[in-house]
Formats: structure tokens, C-alpha cells, sequence
């Protein structure tokens, strides 16, 4: 999920609790949970900040402890109508949902990824019977007190800020293409190869009227890898299929005093992060929407792109050149689409879960070569 700072004042939180359907115990309980103290007060949660959307490297961030409420364990007069009492039967869940906290906010910085870890906790205030059994009397804190298990992570990030980029100082550098030596052990070895036409006619344009050029991109699964004794390996294309970044992926460069400059394009709303939609669950191996592919080793795929992000004053005789700057893969497991029919992960833009490729190698992909093209009549 992607979050405004400047515009929304509140992000909130649903706790659910479920007891185990398989309970030996099969007598109703009731127990008592203050969202706020509870859930988002002292300890908690915990924020940490990642380097990127799908980084496994997390700074925690701290805040003023002073600013979240503190745990009770005050006895509790019961109350049907007090909603931080609960009944529960086995199998059954409740839920809560809670702002999180302001001093919070004070911590988000626009355009940085953050998750949102719930650290574990306990409920001392439960006992057998239900509510109405209870009802009027009074729960005092119980020993053993009821553990919930800590390590649930919300991922969540700060949409960077609108602005006017020709107001803004210059960008900075765009990093350099990540090499072949930037790969990690143990992951398979991919290698994307680019083609196109020397040329792009000046009257070849969208249904928009923007200039079109098409790309076709091959990516080859190396026959020489040793990772996994040559399995197939399956992969999310997301990375292939996104727009141009100036970061990662695909970037387009036109010729300019006898160098290569990096095209920026002008339109400022290309440089703001639009929030997603809420994570849809995926089944792999169905691959409804084409958004898995599956390589065994000496296999290529391929893709076609059309690039269509060009500078306005483009003329007949401009020379350009297209290349991909190399990136980590979101998501990929080793086996064909067949191996996966059973395995679901939850898509928002890449893959949100499970976090971190499941502990895998990170994949990356270097680099291609480019393709130089010229714009004619």
C-alpha cells in the first residue's frame, strides 16, 4: 500500500485474532484488547525503514515512546458493550482496526519504503465462558496470559512528492547499468539480449500521436549455471513490462554534442508514485494474466516493448539508443509453471508476499547491450 503524508492524516490498522479451530479446548473464552494500547501503544509495533520496495535490508526508526499510550493491566469490569471485549469458540477470529498512532507520521519521509512489524505481544485479561456468563463482573489479569505470536510485517510506502520537476534543481545522475558481476551465488544466471530496427520513421505514431518505436528483448536462462543443478526456474515479469526508470530497468538516451544524454521526460506527473490498489492474490502456475514465465537452462523468452517517451522537439536526423540498465527480479522459485500450481503470492505493482523471495538468492539481470537507432523522414 502507498500512502500520501501530505494529503491523508490517518493510515489504519486491522488486528485480527483467530483461535486455532483445532483447540483441544472447546469451551468459549472471552478476552479483553484496547487496539490502541494493545496493538499500536508500548511495545507494540515497530517501524523500520527498507532501502527499497523490495529490500531485505531494514533500519528500525525510532520514535518518542512518551507519545503512545501505555499498557494497562488494570482489572476490567466486563461489558457486552465494550468493544474491546471479545468472544471466542474455536475457529472463530475478531478484528480491530486502529489509526496508526501521529508519532508515527512524524517519522514517514516521502518516497521511502517502510515496514510495519508487529513485534508480539500478550493478553493478560481472558478467562473461560462468555460474555454473558461474565457479564457485570470484573476480569483481572490471568496467568498464563494468552501469547501472540509476534513477526506479521505491513509493508507500506510514502508517495514521494507532487512538484513542478522544471522548478525543481536538476535531477541527480542516473545510476550506473548494474554488470554481470553484480550477480549473486547460488541464484540462476539470466541474460536479456535487445533488438530493433536502425530506424524510426517520424510518421510512425501511437493512436496518440507519439512517436513509436519497438523493441523485442530476449532473455536467456545461461546453460553453464550451476545454481540448483540446472532447474527450471519460474519468474514475475513485472521488471520487463514496467514503464522506463531512471533507477532501473529501461532507459532511453539521445545523441547530443557527441555523447549520450539520459532522456527526462518533461510531464511531472511521471516522477510521482500513484498508489496501488490493495495486494491480489496470484496463483503462479495459472498464469492467467501472463505475468510468470518459466525457462529451463538454454531456453530464451521473449518480449516486445514499444517506446513511446520521447523528447517533443525529436526531428528527423536525431540519433537515439535504448538500453536496459539491469535489475533485481521481485519474485522467482525454482521450477516450471506446472511445479507451481498450487503456490499463491499477493501482487501489488511486484510482489508484496512473501516478503523477500521467500529467503532466496536475489536475482539480478544485468544490464543488456543497446540499441542505436536513428529518427527519419
Amino acid at each position: 500500500m502507498h500512502l500520501d503524508v501530505e494529503v491523508e492524516t490517518s493510515y489504519p490498522i486491522t488486528f485480527t485474532i483467530t483461535r486455532d479451530a483445532d483447540d483441544p479446548q472447546r469451551q468459549p473464552c472471552i478476552i479483553h484488547r484496547d487496539p490502541i494500547e494493545d496493538g499500536v501503544g508500548q511495545p507494540g509495533i515497530m517501524l523500520f525503514q527498507c532501502t527499497s520496495e523490495i529490500s531485505h535490508y531494514l533500519h528500525p526508526v525510532s520514535v518518542d515512546p512518551d507519545q503512545l499510550r501505555a499498557k494497562s493491566l488494570q482489572p476490567q469490569e466486563v461489558s457486552t458493550l465494550d468493544p474491546c471485549f471479545k468472544e471466542l469458540v474455536p475457529g472463530a477470529s475478531v478484528s480491530w482496526e486502529v489509526p496508526l498512532p501521529d508519532v508515527y507520521f512524524d517519522s514517514f519521509r516521502p518516497g521511502q519504503f517502510y515496514n510495519i512489524l508487529w513485534v508480539g505481544g500478550q493478553i493478560p485479561l481472558w478467562d473461560w465462558g462468555t460474555l454473558a456468563e461474565h457479564s457485570n463482573g470484573k476480569l483481572s489479569p490471568k496467568s498464563p496470559a494468552l501469547i501472540l505470536p509476534g513477526g506479521l510485517v505491513k509493508s507500506l510506502g510514502i508517495i514521494a512528492e507532487e512538484s513542478d520537476i522544471d522548478e525543481e534543481a536538476p535531477l541527480p545522475p542516473s545510476p550506473k547499468p548494474r554488470l554481470a558481476s553484480a550477480r549473486v551465488s547460488g541464484a540462476p544466471i539470466l541474460s536479456l539480449s535487445l533488438a530493433g530496427p536502425p530506424t524510426l520513421s517520424f510518421k510512425d505514431r501511437t493512436s496518440a500521436g507519439r512517436l513509436r518505436y519497438t523493441i523485442t528483448g530476449t532473455l536467456s536462462y545461461n546453460i553453464d549455471s550451476d545454481a540448483m543443478n540446472g532447474e527450471p526456474v519460474t519468474f514475475h515479469t513485472f521488471r520487463f513490462r514496467e514503464v522506463d526508470r531512471r533507477v532501473w530497468g529501461f532507459r532511453l538516451y539521445y545523441g547530443e554534442n557527441n555523447q549520450w544524454c539520459p532522456y527526462e521526460p518533461s510531464d511531472p506527473y511521471r516522477y510521482r508514485e500513484y498508489r496501488y490498489s490493495n495486494p491480489v492474490a496470484n496463483i503462479v502456475g495459472r498464469n492467467d494474466q501472463n505475468a510468470f514465465a518459466a525457462l529451463r537452462p538454454g531456453e530464451s523468452w521473449s518480449f516486445t516493448r514499444e517506446v513511446t517517451e520521447f523528447p517533443e522537439n525529436a526531428a528527423p536526423g536525431d540519433q537515439f539508443r535504448y538500453g536496459f540498465k539491469g535489475a533485481q527480479l521481485d519474485w522467482w522459485d525454482w521450477g516450471h509453471l506446472r511445479d507451481h500450481e498450487d503456490t499463491v503470492v499477493w501482487i501489488e505493482e511486484i510482489v508484496c508476499n512473501p516478503r523477500y523471495n521467500g529467503g532466496r538468492p536475489v536475482l539480478i539481470v544485468p544490464a543488456s547491450n543497446w540499441v542505436e537507432f536513428a529518427l527519419v523522414e
